[in-house]
């Protein structure tokens, strides 16, 4: 019988499309949840589960060792601020020592360290785009409404602005208008920044969310769904375009039937 695969979960839709793609695979999984972020539902639907803050690194390994754990995989937001508790006293020994050591904590130098504290500890972390798959759209408009001459020349734009900040590990989504760059993401994430660019911008922003260029699909998927859609047309956003084959598309059916009715273009480029 094969080990259990650890799910080390964060917030939102992921990782419960992962769960339920992993038990479909005939995998068993035991799941590590951490604080402010992943939902109580989640740890409720395995039989093994942790509750911990994200610094609490030796917590964490104990309990995927005890486990039986060989493999993880990452699935949902963590938020990247929970990384710098430490400086107040609430991160354990391990953790502490590690994140001591780094000037530079963006979300990628965190992820990595975190892999290199893993393997150390015999545990593998491996990708999830291989059970996930049929969540990546191809290109194309996947709305009724297409995009104009001059939102295409925003997509266009916000592709190459958001490209470029996304190799620098800042955020992988912007929002522009007319040429002009009206948002970045940050820390605060996806939806923040799309409800931030609408507050700035106005009605008819349109939104760009695109991969790294050198993304590690083991650490971090771009992913939009429901939420995403509802944030979208609270800011009265005009388009939002994600790159394909590199974003999953969760519950695509209701998220398109949804855009549909705000008059949103969702496009994949």
């Amino acid at each position: 019988m094969r080990n259990p695969v650890g799910l080390l979960a964060g917030g939102g839709e992921f990782p419960f499309f992962l769960l339920r793609e992993l038990r479909a695979h005939g995998r068993d999984v035991v799941v590590v949840g951490f604080k402010r972020d992943t939902s109580p539902r989640l740890l409720r639907m395995v039989k093994k589960s942790l509750l911990a803050e994200v610094t609490e690194a030796s917590r964490i390994i104990a309990f995927l060792k005890e486990c039986g754990v060989a493999e993880a995989v990452m699935a949902g937001s963590v938020k990247h601020a929970h990384a710098t508790v430490y400086k107040r006293g609430k991160a354990d020994s391990l953790a502490a020592r590690l994140l001591s050591g780094l000037k530079d904590k963006r979300s990628m130098i965190l992820l990595k360290t975190a892999e290199w504290q893993l393997n150390r500890a015999g545990i593998r972390l491996s990708g999830v785009i291989e059970y996930l798959r049929p969540l990546l759209p191809r290109p194309g408009v996947l709305t009724r409404r297409q995009p104009d001459k001059d939102e295409w020349n925003d997509i266009r734009f916000g592709v190459q602005m958001a490209r470029g900040i996304a190799g620098m590990d800042i955020g992988q989504t912007v929002v522009v208008r007319n040429g002009i760059v009206i948002a970045v993401e940050g820390m605060e994430g996806t939806d923040a920044a799309i409800l931030r660019g609408g507050h700035v911008g106005g009605p008819g922003c349109v939104v760009v969310k695109v991969a790294r260029p050198r993304q590690d699909f083991r650490f971090d998927v771009p992913v939009m769904g429901l939420k995403t859609i509802l944030s979208l047309r609270k800011a009265r956003s005009a388009v939002f375009a994600i790159e394909a084959g590199k974003t999953l598309l969760f519950n695509r059916e209701k998220a398109v039937k949804l855009a549909d009715r705000s008059g949103l273009a969702l496009v994949a480029v």
